[in-house]
């Protein structure tokens, strides 16, 4: 299934919006994964996983959350190393 980035703002009164989070899967498809708060940018990024970008919207809206953007996204894992080939890293 997609994953889905959800970018929402948020202020210091909606920072608590776990149990909000916690329902998302309730009579949907949609799979919260994981998210990350910015305090800095007043902003909430939420990795989901999701049918379609408008499965994504209409859960987080049905749980008082609207989206202000979502793109869908894909995870990168860091590669290890091989200083068999050639180079230094002193």
């Amino acid at each position: 299934m997609p994953e889905y980035l959800v970018e929402l703002y948020c202020t210091s009164a909606d920072r608590d919006s776990g149990a909000a989070l916690a329902r998302l899967s309730e009579g949907s498809t949609v799979r919260y994964l994981r998210s990350i708060l910015i305090p800095g940018d007043e902003t909430c990024l939420h990795l989901v996983e999701g049918g379609s970008a408008e499965q994504v919207a209409k859960a987080f809206e049905q749980v008082g959350l609207p989206a202000d953007r979502i793109v869908e996204a894909f995870g990168l894992q860091a590669s290890a190393t091989d200083d068999t080939k050639g180079g230094s890293h002193d």
